[in-house]
């Protein structure tokens, strides 16, 4: 498979002394370095880029930077030859794993004067991994915010309004447009806002929080007596941010506990409230019961725990409430009292009631988009003719496979298919004929294969399989069943019914620097001597084909 880079640019072969000492000098870099081919083949990888990749060292030579990117299609491939400044790309580590790069570019002479490319990869994982996770958490915030049926301001440290929620423009009438970038004495009488200000300064000295009664401005100049619950947040540098408030209408004349019990009625995200000593839901919202599949008289003193589909994610929650104090927009999936799941946003903060230690839980249900996102993940890794996993996915679980083959001293083959004189059966019964025959022949392949064993689709009317555990002779055995449930399956023509044969070449994963190209390189190269030999039959690989 890649012969041609081999026989003329091997850095152990036809390169020059001078040019080997600097690409050996590349492994005392602690950055992941390679020399690359305009087609992006690797000629030479230093020690970090082998070990940030999860190789063993001198087995990148020869592998294509493109079968190294991943398959979810969520990035496109990158031009492998334009030059400029630092891009950043997704690579696949050997594992499975994936790493983000930022990766710069220069092209370079090649021993013979040949053109190549100077690649200079540096792991960026841990940025962009950040960068998601906070991603995550303003946009949990952000819905939060915005479906809060309390009106909600936020202030920044010099005392400017900076953003408000719906709830707020709803109640006091006020548009965002009418306080942001404003002061109190820029919104309402300066006599009033000076009051604000005061309370507004306490905090600045005192931190924490604090509630008081005060009027607040409505709409036309008017105002309404409220009362108003002030915090203050700290900015990145831990440093005094601003003041978040929320306004509580007095004018309604209900009880504390009942005005909250009616907020928390109008919430679309479910809401409850358990002892920290043992669990116990102490309080939930109706949103919640629904969720869980109860009444809320019935979700009263059950305990928390009972609704956790994976100890494991239970135990993540738990340790993050220990160390950190709260959980914020962590992905975890409940049961619904009649048995079934639904996955949910789930946060979760720690607090102190009348003198009770509970933990505040809100849950938004997530099903409906992680679904979603599901589905089009299996559709982007799924061959849209045959169903059966596309090139791409393909060479992405294959590398799992032979990570763990690899990790535990276990066999492992792989076997190449393709089928007889396609072209013929295109062009004798239509492009639509042989459409259907190549469905024909994923599902011939599935019926015989074993659940774990991986089929693909290479291309045309190529198909790759690797099975895990198998090594070439028990293969070839599967591979035999495989060719002759092929060639007994009748496909149905235009004109009547057909059939068809396949070849098949076979390889075993040989050693742990062997690598996934190679061996499909060898089952290629029995494919060829199974065409050569007359077709419909299996061959597998020996050495000097």
């Amino acid at each position: 498979m890649f012969d041609s880079v081999g026989t003329t640019m091997n850095p152990e072969g036809d390169v020059g002394e001078t040019q080997k000492a600097l690409w050996r000098a590349f492994d005392a870099l602690p950055t992941g370095v390679c020399v690359s081919t305009p087609e992006g083949t690797i000629v030479h990888a230093n020690r970090a880029l082998h070990t940030l990749l999860g190789y063993a060292e001198g087995s990148l030579q020869g592998i294509g930077l493109r079968s190294l990117e991943p398959t979810d299609g969520l990035v496109a491939s990158l031009d492998l030859q334009a030059e400029g400044a630092a891009r950043e790309r997704r690579l696949l580590r050997q594992d499975g794993g994936i790493v983000w790069v930022s990766e710069a570019v220069s092209p370079i002479d090649g021993p013979n004067g040949e053109s190549l490319f100077l690649r200079i990869l540096t792991d960026v994982s841990h940025h962009r991994r950040a960068e998601a996770v906070l991603r995550d958490q303003l946009l949990m915030k952000e819905v939060l915010f915005e479906t809060l049926p309390v009106p909600v301001f936020v202030k920044d440290a010099e005392g400017q309004y900076v953003d408000c929620n719906d709830s707020f423009e709803r109640y006091t009438g006020l548009s965002r447009k009418d306080i942001i970038q404003k002061t109190a004495f820029a919104v309402m009488d300066p006599k009033l806002a000076k009051a604000h200000a005061e309370h507004d300064q306490e905090l600045v000295v005192n931190w924490g929080q604090r509630s008081y009664e005060e009027e607040v401005p409505f709409a036309g100049n008017s105002t309404r007596m409220a009362c108003l619950t002030k915090a203050v947040f700290c900015d990145s540098a831990g440093n005094f941010g601003g003041i978040v408030g929320v306004i509580h209408d007095l004018s309604e004349g209900l009880p504390s506990e009942e005005r909250l019990q009616a907020i928390l009625e109008q919430s679309p995200i479910g809401v409850s409230v358990s002892r920290r000593d043992d669990g116990r839901i102490i309080f939930a919202n109706t949103r919640f019961a629904e969720l869980i599949g109860l009444r809320r008289d019935d979700v009263i003193g059950r305990h928390a725990r009972d609704y956790y589909v994976d100890d494991h994610q239970r135990e993540r929650v738990i340790e993050r409430l220990r160390t950190s104090g709260s959980v914020v927009n962590m992905e975890v999936q409940f049961k619904r009292a009649d048995g079934s799941s639904f996955w949910t946003l789930f946060t979760v903060n720690q607090a102190v009631i009348q003198g009770v230690q509970v933990n505040l839980a809100w849950i938004y249900d997530y099903t409906e988009r992680r679904n979603m996102e599901e589905a089009l993940r299996d559709m982007a890794s799924r061959d849209p003719l045959t169903g059966i996993y596309n090139r791409r996915s393909f060479m992405e679980l294959a590398r799992s496979q032979m990570a763990r083959a690899h990790r535990y001293n276990e066999p492992m083959s792989v076997f190449v298919l393709d089928v007889d004189h396609f072209k013929l059966i295109n062009d004798t019964y239509g492009h639509a004929t042989g459409d259907d025959a190549l469905r024909m022949v994923a599902g011939g392949c599935q019926s015989i294969l074993r659940e774990y064993d991986i089929l693909g689709r290479l291309g045309g009317e190529e198909f790759v399989v690797i099975l895990p555990g198998a090594t070439a002779d028990e293969s070839r055995v599967v591979a035999e069943r495989v060719r002759r449930h092929l060639a007994r399956m009748p496909i149905p023509g235009p004109e009547g019914r057909f059939h068809l044969t396949s070849s098949i070449g076979i390889a075993s994963v040989d050693g742990p620097s062997d690598t996934l190209e190679k061996a499909i390189h060898r089952a290629d190269l029995a494919l060829y001597r199974a065409k050569r030999e007359g077709r419909n039959r299996v061959v597998v690989f020996e050495p000097g084909m």
